[in-house]
């Protein structure tokens, strides 16, 4: 345990340890759920800091383990072991739910790969550690049991969750519950269950009619004295999880088969002696066939072998966040950076892509391929492999599919606009980062013909061409069913309205694929992608002026949204803000665009999307405005808008905004005042409730959001300034004046740089003097270098 001085961010929840490697929660009732979303790319699980969660296989919709609903509130549905004091009769659970007898002692730690509850009643301490091993389709529950009652002890153990196997739509339980079977193998003594039905859209003989393709299992290492698979039999009827007919006596009736509500409950009968220690690991997992499931239990069925596998988890992971350190003056941008921010990208939205308060296991076209920026300064191969996935799920037509799901690679058909547009930019900034130009030529097939093979280059111009087709008689884009805003669902469905911000964006599209062009030497390409650039800028700077700021776009019908002319939503963030990214916009308008944001938009947790929120709501803007005034895309903060205006503010040479906005927004720091943020302070939480709201400052839909890679991203890029270009490293800070300087460790082309700021001059920004490896170079851009490791001192001053 650490010492309470070397705790870091202390509330009266939780803390982090020194070295950042865990959120220590001292007590169960955080103010909403605080999960680990564990995952090892394939496998994976949430678990709640009382017990709650759920685990899958590939798809956490299509492939669910176990039954779990949503409720942020009562947090009871789970994955639950229950102890029974078999001389006094009292019954507890370690992770608190579902029983929730009052503990003695509890404490949940999140790690990196891994959660560890550990809780004491009445001298039985438990010490329960869960992990997904890597590369394996299964969860490991390591529990170890200390008697520290002075006597002898007798205690039955139960296990409990609902068997789901398949989609976790089912809520209509009275009819999937009718195709799902168990067994239980007293040989292998394990549990084992599958379902007749398959509930997602596949097979070649009508609607919802194949089998699950997998059996789950359930494990312990210790022989089952009994089991059960009825829900009925263990709670009895009108019972309930906190007092089950099982732990009340009734002896448990073995039953397995078809014909019941089948749940996975394992009992085992363990006998501590004073001051001795038992252990019990269980193993959940899927397999394609019950064969498998016999050798991959022995190689968890010892404590040396759990422990070996959870140093993997561990070691992969440290690893993994290695290859990107940052020391600065403030210890929370440290600690998002280092290690949490990443986490959260990779495990779980490109891993796990799913949460608490979202559910998806979908890709979406624009979401992951944004989150896949997270590995260029980790390993470039990850972000290869998202651009490859996602260009396999184009058409041919340039156009996409919204999102898609893995398994059935069904998807939806898209009419949003900016959906197309990610797969260039993404590929621009990766050839940007890495050098590889040779990337851009591997073939890939098309959604709808897998057979017709072309180059990510060319896959990047089918989709910059539909833009250049999608262009109002003004020369801008058109909004379509939405563009970065899914939320603006109804403005532009007769394909009329259009998207200023879409403009913005298209103009760096363009400009930025245009470089890639003229790297290939295809001069025809590069003058068409220019002279389409101009253009567009050339409509915007005509027409997209309000008079004080940019507006969003137009409906159908012509009226402009986003306007000084509206009462409500008079003016949206991302038309500001990426007039200065595109640098579409004139150096004045751009100054007074982000004035604006300041003035109408800056708040204490940041940049709101738009204000004033919709009150009323707007059929031709869409659902956006339909949400209660303040919350989410409706007045709120959200937190990936909220990160680029971090980049906006420190590329316009505003480091005191920036960093005030990139403090606003951090979840450790209102992580401070816990019961009004009321999310994990670990975490980004997906918005942040705005002036409109009775809860203005509370955090919602955690975990599952896209602004962890780009918060991470931009800090190191635009707070700190070492970011990639095509020439090399750039170091161009933007700080607050009175930090003495930092350090940042990046991975670039294969070669570790260690970099030195200094600040003798207390200046923002400027760079008086880099030296790399003893000698000083002109400028402030590191060429590429050869070596495994370069040393390199920047100091900071005017000159």
């Amino acid at each position: 345990m650490e010492d309470a001085l070397e705790r870091l961010f202390e509330t009266k929840y939780g803390y982090f340890t020194p070295d950042g490697n865990e959120y220590v929660i001292k007590r169960h009732d955080t103010p909403k759920p605080w999960i680990n979303v564990i995952s090892n790319g394939d496998y994976g699980l949430t678990i709640s800091q009382a017990g709650g969660g759920f685990s899958w296989l590939t798809h956490s919709e299509f492939n669910r383990v176990n039954r779990w609903h949503q409720d942020l509130i009562q947090d009871n549905w789970g994955k639950y072991i229950y102890f029974k004091n078999n001389e006094t009769g009292e019954v507890w659970a370690p992770a608190f739910l579902p029983v929730k007898t009052p503990l003695d002692y509890y404490e949940c730690r999140h790690g990196f790969g891994y959660t560890v509850l550990t809780s004491e009643f009445k001298g039985i301490r438990v010490e329960m550690t869960l992990f997904v091993p890597m590369n394996d389709t299964l969860e490991i529950w390591d529990l170890k049991i200390k008697n520290n009652t002075g006597k002898r002890v007798s205690l039955s153990v139960f296990t409990y969750f609902e068997w789901c196997l398949g989609s976790s739509s089912d809520f209509h339980r009275e009819f999937h519950k009718t195709f799902i079977e168990t067994g239980f193998n007293e040989e292998g003594n394990y549990m084992h269950g599958t379902k007749r039905l398959w509930e997602i859209p596949l097979g070649d003989r009508g609607h919802w009619n194949i089998d699950y393709q997998y059996h789950g299992f359930f494990s312990v290492n210790k022989k089952v004295v009994s089991f059960e698979s009825d829900k009925s039999n263990f709670i009895g009827q009108y019972g309930d999880l906190i007092s089950p007919a099982a732990l009340k006596g009734e002896p448990l009736k073995r039953k397995t088969g078809a014909w019941s509500d089948p749940i996975g409950c394992l009992q085992n009968e363990i006998t501590i002696e004073t001051g001795g220690e038992e252990t019990l690991i269980y193993q959940l997992g899927l397999v394609k066939e019950l064969e498998e499931i016999a050798p991959k239990l022995s190689n968890y069925n010892t404590s040396e072998k759990v422990a070996e596998k959870l140093a993997e988890v561990k070691a992969m992971w440290s690893e993994t966040l290695s290859t990107l350190e940052v020391q600065t003056p403030d210890d929370a941008m440290n600690l998002l950076v280092n290690k949490w921010l990443r986490y959260q990208a990779i495990s779980g939205r490109l891993w796990g892509r799913t949460a608490y308060y979202q559910q998806s296991g979908a890709f979406g076209f624009r979401d992951q391929l944004q989150d896949s920026l997270v590995w260029l300064p980790i390993d470039p191969k990850g972000t290869e492999k998202q651009i490859k996935l996602h260009a396999e799920h184009q058409f041919v037509e340039g156009t996409v599919l919204h999102w898609w799901h893995p398994i059935t690679e069904t998807g939806l058909v898209t009419k949003m606009t900016d959906d197309l547009l990610w797969l260039p930019y993404i590929l621009s900034l990766y050839i940007k980062e890495t050098g590889n130009l040779s990337f851009a030529d591997e073939e890939v097939g098309y959604y709808d013909n897998k057979n017709l093979k072309e180059s990510l280059y060319e896959h990047s111009l089918r989709a910059i061409d539909v833009v250049f087709s999608r262009l109002s008689p003004r020369g801008i884009p058109l909004i379509g069913a939405g563009d970065w805003n899914d939320g603006l669902s109804a403005v532009g469905l007769e394909f009329k309205g259009e998207s200023v911000w879409m403009a913005e964006f298209f103009y760096l599209v363009l400009t930025e694929f245009a470089e890639l062009a003229t790297r290939k030497k295809d001069d025809a390409r590069h003058a068409r992608l220019l002279s389409g650039a101009e253009k567009i800028k050339t409509a915007f700077n005509a027409h997209a002026w309000d008079g004080e700021y940019y507006y969003r776009g137009t409906k159908d019908t012509g009226e402009k949204f986003g306007s000084s002319e509206n009462e409500q939503g008079s003016i949206f963030l991302n038309p500001q803000t990426w007039s200065v990214l595109s640098d579409i916009a004139p150096k004045e308008k751009q100054e007074a665009a982000l004035q604006a944001v300041k003035k109408y938009l800056l708040k204490k947790n940041g940049t709101v999307l738009l204000t004033p929120a919709y009150s009323t709501p707007d059929k031709y803007i869409g659902y956006l405005s339909r949400y209660a005034p303040g919350r989410r895309e409706n007045g709120g903060v959200y937190m990936h808008a909220a990160t680029w205006a971090i980049w906006a503010f420190a590329k316009a040479g505003d480091p005191e905004t920036a960093f005030e906005v990139y403090k606003g927004i951090s979840p450790i720091f209102n992580g401070m005042e816990p019961d009004l943020w009321s999310a994990e302070p670990f975490v980004t939480p997906g918005n942040i409730d705005g002036p409109d709201s009775p809860d203005y400052g509370r955090a919602g839909w955690s975990w599952y959001t896209g602004s962890a890679s780009w918060y991470q991203k931009v800090i190191v890029d635009w707070i700190l300034g070492v970011r990639a270009s095509e020439g090399g490293l750039l170091i161009d800070p933007s700080i607050p004046a009175d930090w003495e300087g930092f350090t940042v460790k990046r991975l670039f082309r294969g070669c570790i740089y260690n970099i030195t700021v200094k600040n003798p001059q207390k200046v923002a920004s400027g760079v008086a003097k880099v030296t790399v490896d003893g000698s000083e170079i002109q400028g402030n851009l590191i060429a590429p270098s050869s070596n495994k490791e370069v040393q390199v001192e920047v100091i900071m001053g005017t000159g």
